[in-house]
């Protein structure tokens, strides 16, 4: 059930899963978008509408129903604070990621945007070599590979749309993300699908569907003001 979006600092991501059951760690993950939202207020003086809040607060709503099944469960990890911290740490960092993305589609292409941060991430990675690597074979390998070309796309994609959109108004879309492993569970690997999943995969949808509505009424406006 867990998925380590294309944008969150996987350093601090693993980690917090590693210290939380996955649904803690999905949680933490997707406030996100709440301070993405809340950072392009304060940073990029963005309009913070009743759409957006609308929005966030749907998708919100069906993480918190998706998962709460699972919170709370047993876990005796004495680590259990710092992975709450880190996955706050990455919710953050995530938040202000995308700040900058938005900042830096003004004078950057998005494939210069998405080149540099995998140049960045990469350079921290190799950070982390001195606590044992693993060199993957076979069908790992492959799978790494796919997941490293679907990922660059995603980024692209996700740059672009910053660059024609603000970053609170697509805050909102980002749950979306959390409905495709599910999909894939039922899909691919025949998982029987869960009734959380029915009562949340609705709000996630209609938090965007919300936030897609802004610009249609907005243009609405628009003509009624110049007739």
């Amino acid at each position: 059930m867990g998925n380590l979006e294309l944008n969150k600092p996987i350093g601090q991501s693993i980690s917090s899963l590693a210290r939380l059951n996955i649904a803690e760690a999905i949680l933490i993950a997707q406030l996100s978008p709440l301070l993405t939202a809340m950072a392009a207020v304060w940073l990029l003086s963005e309009r913070l509408t009743l759409f957006r809040i609308g929005g966030i607060l749907l998708g919100f709503s069906g993480v918190i129903t998706l998962v709460w099944p699972e919170l709370g469960g047993d876990n005796s990890d004495e680590g259990r604070l710092l992975g709450v911290i880190l996955g706050i740490a990455s919710a953050a960092l995530s938040a202000f990621a995308l700040i900058m993305v938005r900042s830096l589609n003004k004078t950057e292409s998005p494939g210069a945007i998405a080149l540099y941060f995998v140049l960045a991430a990469m350079l921290g990675a190799l950070l982390t070599l001195p606590w044992g690597w693993v060199m993957p074979e076979g069908t790992t390998l492959l799978y790494l590979v796919g997941a490293g070309i679907f990922g660059g796309f995603a980024h692209i994609a996700m740059t672009m749309s910053f660059r024609y959109a603000e970053a609170s108004r697509l805050a909102p879309f980002e749950y979306l993300a959390l409905l495709w492993p599910l999909l894939a569970d039922l899909v691919i690997f025949r998982l029987p699908i869960a009734t959380t999943f029915m009562l949340a995969a609705p709000l996630v949808l209609a938090g965007a569907g919300l936030a897609a509505a802004e610009k249609k009424k907005s243009s609405q406006t628009k003509t009624v003001n110049q007739t």
